[in-house]
């Protein structure tokens, strides 16, 4: 059937009312969330009074069995053991059903319409054993004996506040029938004591009523607040598992794309070069500039996969001793090519300093500082060595160029942040010095630059030192 069109002002149907839901039917959907609550809270309520229940019933079973034992040569033994087993029975019941819920573990529907009416049936058979002490027992009791008893029944009147508290129908049941016989009985009996125990008994039974109110308010708010922060957290959780779980996909996916692409760039890089070496335009500004393209491409594609290796915790460091003067040789080797085509002179400082230190790690990070000061500093020199501070040994790249203005130096190690402040537009999105600081954080270390230099700019790698008996005087080589 056709929705209805509700007549709107102008005498046109208007179809945002005709989608909207009938109030009736959104009154319903918050009644029904309202009642699922309330299930929720009741059926946390009564988890906690049978485990309360429990523990209740041990300390009554010695009571119990401490009563029968006071009473036993002043009293007829019928009437005593039919008092007594009437006890038991509520005993066994406060015993046997906490115990079923606790094997059961019933579900809150369960438990609202089962288990929880069968706990106050439990707690009136408790009341109504307890209260028919009064008639059974304190006729036959000596004073001191009847004192005692009225400690017994404010006992078990604030243990069933604490371990019922959400049913105040049946505390009040119970105040009622312990205290109000136990008042009427004193009333009527006489002795010097009787009336302000009668007095006592009404008072402290009022009193139990109001606690047992406070507290269930009490409860009831604790146990909202707890299965609320519980629903929360419990989404939270979700969500950041369904929010990592499509990082890591996207991190998988870029990364094998990352890694497919490098292979057709150096199948690219190498047919060129063979075109341009039978051409004999191998110094061709063309074919340099090409190389140099082709060059900072490859090292783009690095850089970009080390990123996603590094959000996807993929990079486990192997840290052990390494010489300095196996790895900058090493480094300044392989980026050779790349600072010819570059017009970058490079100078090493040479030394016998060893690092704690993953090597490859280690290289990846020189290897970035190399290529960030040959991108952007816009020199012809750069120089490469490391010096001792302390108990830690910095590795510096040192370019000639134009250096580092404070502003970027703030945002420099930010991740996938461009450098809009420079002009060439050559900055890209900066993910190499972000993952060399990573990386050397991964090794107890860190990357920065250096302040003082003025002359240029001097970025540092900073790892601990291992101590060696050898020379560490640095010695200036090209």
């Amino acid at each position: 059937m056709a929705s209805p069109k509700w007549p709107s002002r102008m005498g046109e149907p208007d179809e945002r009312l005709a989608r909207s839901e009938p109030p009736a039917m959104i009154a319903l959907v918050s009644s029904s969330n309202d009642s699922a609550e309330h299930v929720r809270v009741r059926a946390a309520e009564s988890r906690i009074e049978f485990a309360v229940a429990g523990a209740f019933t041990i300390l009554i079973a010695g009571t119990l069995a401490y009563v029968h034992l006071l009473l036993a040569d002043i009293m007829p033994p019928a009437r005593l053991w039919t008092w007594t087993g009437l006890f038991i029975a509520a005993i066994v019941a406060m015993v046997l059903v906490p115990l079923a819920v606790l094997v059961r573990r019933p579900d809150d529907a369960e438990i609202m319409a089962i288990w929880s009416p069968a706990g106050k049936v439990v707690a009136i058979l408790f009341d109504v054993a307890v209260a028919a002490s009064v008639w059974l027992l304190l006729p036959y009791a000596s004073e001191p004996l009847r004192l005692l008893m009225v400690v017994f029944y404010a006992a078990c009147v604030s243990g069933q506040v604490i371990s019922t508290a959400e049913s105040l129908g049946t505390i009040t049941f119970g105040v009622v029938s312990i205290f109000g016989s136990a008042a009427f009985f004193f009333m009527m009996a006489p002795g010097p004591y009787s009336a302000g125990l009668a007095v006592f008994l009404v008072a402290f039974g009022a009193l139990m009523i109001g606690v047992a109110a406070t507290l269930k308010v009490a409860i009831r708010s604790a146990i909202a607040a707890r299965l609320s922060a519980e629903a929360i957290s419990g989404d939270l959780a979700a969500a950041l598992a369904a929010a990592t779980e499509a990082r890591q996909a996207k991190t998988r996916f870029i990364a094998a794309a990352t890694h497919d692409l490098r292979q057709p760039l150096q199948a690219a890089a190498l047919f060129f070069n063979r075109i341009a070496a039978r051409q004999s335009a191998t110094g061709d500004a063309t074919v340099v500039n090409a190389r140099l393209a082709f060059a900072e491409a490859a090292a783009l594609l690095d850089q970009l996969l080390e990123h996603l290796r590094l959000d996807g915790g993929m990079i486990r460091p192997e840290v052990r001793s390494t010489p300095l003067d196996t790895i900058i040789p090493r480094v300044c080797t392989e980026v050779a090519e790349i600072a010819a085509v570059s017009e970058f002179r490079i100078a090493q400082a040479s030394s016998s300093l060893v690092v704690s230190a993953d090597p490859a790690l280690l290289m990846r990070i020189i290897r970035n500082l190399l290529h960030n000061a040959m991108r952007h500093s816009r020199g012809s020199r750069i120089l490469v060595g490391g010096r001792r501070r302390g108990g830690q040994v910095r590795i510096y790249v040192v370019d000639d160029g134009r250096g580092v203005s404070n502003a970027m130096a703030a945002t420099l190690f930010e991740e996938v942040k461009p450098d809009s402040a420079d002009p060439v537009g050559q900055s890209g999105v900066g993910l190499g010095l972000p993952s060399s600081r990573r990386m050397a954080e991964l090794m107890g270390g860190s990357v920065g630059l250096d302040p003082a230099w003025r002359h240029g700019a001097a970025f540092y790698c900073e790892l601990p030192l291992v101590q060696t008996d050898s020379s560490d005087q640095p010695h200036i080589s090209s």
